[in-house]
């Protein structure tokens, strides 16, 4: 699904057109770059095209070896990786990636049979991944908000390292208001905290959260139900539907940060009937493939507690402070 966006803004040399336009970042004259990493050559070309239609410039690689090559030389935003390929699979070349810059972003795409791979790879700094067969616009959506995140990232600076604590507490009135505004707010001070990549990683979970909490929240809009409308193209006209009926109108989201010297908390909560939170599956390469909430799923494995209340009407998630320096930035003291 594509979330709401803010209106179109131009800062030096960066352009990001209204939520009515594709998404095309402008950097120093040139699009931003997408390197896609497969060895099926027909993905890739396929994937390749929808990115230049979206205003995108992407990159092919055959092979893990190459995409090395090409991460060095073009220095990509945003990779796409299979998992499975010959010379250096999808892993090792994350790794090495990280290697090089460790906030590098990397999606994967898996088949079926790679969970306990795939769960390594987001413990060691993928940021998302996709199953397949996968609706790849929902992939295309993706990279476009972790292009959106990361050129937020890339120009608020804005954040005080004297600061000793925080806390800030937003209202989502309606299904279709904006937050990514809200998730770069609450964010803003966190590298005194953490590095670039993990942030960029908490702002995608905070982003699944909200989009729950809206969606199967408020919205009583099942999983199901949100798969089938996405696979149809109609999610969007779902939403719209369930928003007017008179049991969910008025209902919000409430979230509520709070940024101290040596972690990071985030609440959200919606107006729903709640959800049978104890049934979510543990984080385990057997349940990876099959759960259906992935963005819960990335979330557990982003933060380091996820916690929600008895009804299933709130989560709270928590990360803590590293304890090695991050990029040279001074900590919270």
């Amino acid at each position: 699904m594509r979330r709401p966006e803010c209106s179109a803004e131009t800062i030096s040399c960066l352009t990001i057109p209204d939520g009515n336009r594709s998404l095309s970042p402008v950097i120093s004259g040139g699009k931003v770059r997408i390197l896609v990493v497969d060895d099926q050559e027909a993905l890739r070309s396929l994937l390749s095209r929808l990115l230049v239609r979206e205003g995108f410039e992407p990159i092919e690689a055959g092979d893990g070896e190459e995409a090395v090559r090409l991460f060095k030389s073009e220095s990509p935003l945003v990779v796409v990786s299979d998992i499975m390929m010959p010379r250096m699979d999808g892993l090792a070349l994350l790794y090495e990636i990280k290697r090089i810059d460790r906030n590098a972003t990397v999606i994967l795409m898996t088949g079926q049979g790679n969970e306990d791979v795939l769960l390594d790879a987001l413990r060691g700094g993928a940021t998302n991944f996709f199953k397949k067969p996968f609706n790849i616009r929902e992939l295309i959506d993706e990279i476009r908000k972790i292009v959106e995140f990361r050129l937020e990232a890339a120009r608020s600076t804005l954040f005080s390292p004297f600061l000793l604590e925080e806390t800030k507490h937003f209202v989502i009135p309606r299904a279709d208001c904006p937050y990514f505004p809200i998730i770069n707010q609450i964010t803003l001070q966190l590298p005194c905290l953490l590095p670039e990549g993990e942030i960029l990683n908490l702002k995608i979970g905070i982003e699944e959260m909200i989009a729950n909490a809206i969606e199967h929240g408020n919205l009583g809009i099942s999983f199901e139900e949100k798969n089938r409308a996405i696979e149809e193209g109609r999610l969007a006209e779902l939403m719209t539907e369930r928003g007017s009926q008179s049991d969910a109108v008025g209902r919000a989201v409430h979230v509520v940060s709070r940024l101290t010297a040596d972690h990071f908390e985030i609440s959200i909560r919606d107006e729903g009937h709640g959800f049978a939170w104890r049934t979510l599956p543990a984080v385990a390469p057997e349940s990876l493939i099959s759960f259906n909430g992935r963005g819960i799923f990335l979330t557990k494995i982003y933060f380091d507690e996820v916690i929600y209340n008895e009804t299933g009407t709130m989560v709270t998630m928590r990360k803590r402070k590293k304890s090695t320096p991050t990029n040279g930035t001074p900590a919270l003291r």
